[in-house]
């Protein structure tokens, strides 16, 4: 027993080092949707301008009824969550339980799904990505090498030090690492499918940001969409979580079953539905992540209010 916590203390330790050491190098990519910590955060009004890439809007923010259909549907979203018993965990919540050992059965069971859904979220998470770059014209070469790049992911590490975050590391570009917490407060296999598309993602940029002019393409989209500020590493961060959108999505599409629609669309970025609406230098907000996924996606937001939509759109 004495040796099996030595083993296990030396493990833990060798891994903190190696993320640090990675993390220094600028090697170390967190996932975006990943609780952040509080000190020094600020909370993020909803909407304030800064305009990253200097380019001129070529459309205006939201309209009054596109930006009542997005905050309709980032409502109903929140709603949802409350009822279904496979909603995910808010990530302020997840960031203020205790740690989960590797053994917990909530978090074998995260890491039992996140194995098995990895092959169809590398899958959907290529189609997606190759829809939005030749959308935006990112060049073929880069598509390929991005492809290649996830094709190579063959595992999904479970670390009880990461708690309620995930990683990936560019020295070892095989390897998704899932903090415990983050595993248990993924109950559901479309927040699961979102979340590992959105780290897919990263790997697939790689060191040498291949897909840095598809970040920047959307984030001047949001920008124009929504007002809101999207600099340093927070194109990147959107465009991730919008393919782990797009992912999720298509895998509802593939595999269909008797739950409500609207219930499983939640899923896809309900782990946003937080009450204290922190915000860092590489990260929106999670109010205001759902709010810029939405903006981008109109058909998404729409589809989540379901008959609501329908109705607005009938007796306006």
């Amino acid at each position: 027993m004495f040796y099996e916590f030595l083993r296990q203390y030396y493990r833990r330790a060798a891994l903190a080092l190696l993320f640090s050491l990675a993390l220094n190098a600028g090697l170390v990519m967190p996932l975006g949707v990943t609780a952040q910590d509080r000190a020094g955060q600020q909370q993020e009004p909803p909407g304030h301008t800064h305009d990253t890439y200097n380019q001129p809007r070529t459309s205006a923010p939201l309209s009054t009824n596109a930006g009542s259909i997005v905050e309709r549907a980032m409502n109903a979203v929140c709603t949802e969550r409350v009822s279904d018993p496979l909603g995910s965990v808010p990530i302020d919540e997840m960031q203020a339980r205790p740690s989960l050992s590797l053994r917990d059965p909530a978090a074998v069971a995260g890491a039992t799904r996140a194995e098995r859904l990895l092959p169809v979220a590398k899958e959907l998470a290529i189609n997606a990505i190759t829809k939005l770059a030749r959308e935006h014209r990112l060049e073929e070469w880069k598509l390929r090498l991005a492809i290649r790049r996830i094709q190579g992911i063959t595992r999904i590490k479970p670390d009880v030090d990461l708690r309620d975050n995930a990683s990936v590391i560019m020295i070892d570009p095989h390897t998704i690492f899932f903090g415990t917490i983050f595993l248990a407060g993924l109950p559901s296999d479309e927040g699961m499918i979102s979340v590992l598309a959105h780290e897919i993602t990263h790997i697939a940029d790689g060191r040498d940001d291949t897909l840095a002019p598809l970040f920047r393409q959307v984030a001047s989209k949001a920008i124009n969409l929504t007002g809101l500020s999207i600099t340093g590493r927070r194109p990147e961060e959107l465009t991730c979580d919008w393919v782990g959108a797009l992912s999720a999505r298509a895998y509802i599409e593939r595999f269909p079953n008797k739950e409500p629609l609207v219930r499983r669309l939640a899923r896809l970025v309900e782990h946003n539905c937080v009450d204290e609406d922190d915000t860092d230098e590489d990260h929106l907000s999670p109010r205001n992540t759902m709010r810029a996924l939405f903006a981008l996606d109109n058909r998404l937001a729409t589809e989540v209010l379901g008959k609501e939509a329908v109705e607005t759109r009938t007796f306006r």
